[in-house]
């Protein structure tokens, strides 16, 4: 297994943080995956200017420049990164697989559910000794890369075309998602077939509708669980879901905790 050891893990950590102001890092001799999958985001580089994204993301992190970012007054944003530094870096950055951006930083994650997967699997490893398990890490860290390079982009005739549209209707689903929507009705409404409608919206937004409703619905949940007193049945009903039995089977498998057991670790209060 000697093939694996030009890399090394540096730290990993999976965190739920408060609104903090944005401040400065430095990432001396390692590189970093980091993973904003809650949560508005502010990062710049050095002195260029300020950026802002609220859905899911990576930016990349690199020794010799000052990094600040944070969470705006407030919020709430959840996180998970891995950093890491040896010769096989280097291979990742002549061959394209780890780009380095001081300006556009944010990487749009268009299936956050995975790739949060594929995190988590990671760390999971490195808290296993052993050859082997090191190995199979530096696998997916490469996963996580090819992941990265594999995110489409919605054409520039179609995001003039529906862009506007489609980010409001984006909004307005972050903004109610307890709602019963209808998918069909929105892509009549833009005077799309349902199959185009879909294939627009997850290019625009990285989900499918569907997926991307429960992302919304996901996300209120969390919110409610981690800042107010409502009890897990009256979450279920304010997200959209049609009971706690539902609500907690759903929240389970894709936040692997229970609603109860994520309420105990993050809640604040």
């Amino acid at each position: 297994m000697n093939y694996f050891n030009d890399l090394i893990f540096v730290n990993h950590g999976n965190a739920k943080y408060t609104a903090c102001q944005a401040r400065k890092r430095l990432f001396e001799g390692y590189y970093g995956i980091q993973f904003h999958y809650y949560g508005k985001v502010r990062a710049w580089v050095n002195d260029s200017p300020p950026e802002s994204v609220d859905t899911p993301h990576v930016f990349i992190t690199w020794p010799g420049v000052e990094f600040n970012y944070g969470a705006p007054e407030g919020t709430v944003r959840h996180q998970a990164h891995v950093c890491f530094r040896g010769p096989r870096v280097d291979r990742y950055l002549r061959e394209g697989l780890l780009e380095l951006r001081d300006r556009n930083l944010f990487l749009p994650i268009h299936d956050p559910e995975r790739f949060l997967q594929t995190m988590l699997h990671l760390f999971s490893l490195l808290e296993t000794p052993g050859a082997t398990s090191h190995a199979r890490a530096v696998l997916l860290l490469e996963e996580l890369l090819i992941q990265l390079r594999e995110q489409p982009a919605l054409p520039p005739r179609t995001r003039t075309l529906y862009g506007g549209q489609l980010r409001q209707l984006r909004d307005k689903l972050a903004e109610a998602p307890e709602k019963a929507w209808s998918f069909e009705q929105e892509a009549a409404a833009m005077s799309l077939s349902y199959v185009h409608f879909r294939r627009l919206f997850q290019q625009f937004t990285g989900l499918p509708p569907g997926q991307f409703l429960l992302e919304c619905r996901l996300r209120r949940a969390e919110t409610l669980l981690t800042s107010g007193t409502l009890r897990i049945g009256e979450i279920a009903l304010a997200c959209g879901f049609e009971s706690e039995f539902h609500f907690s089977r759903i929240f389970k498998r894709h936040r692997t905790l229970s609603p109860s057991a994520f309420r105990e670790r993050y809640g604040t209060f």
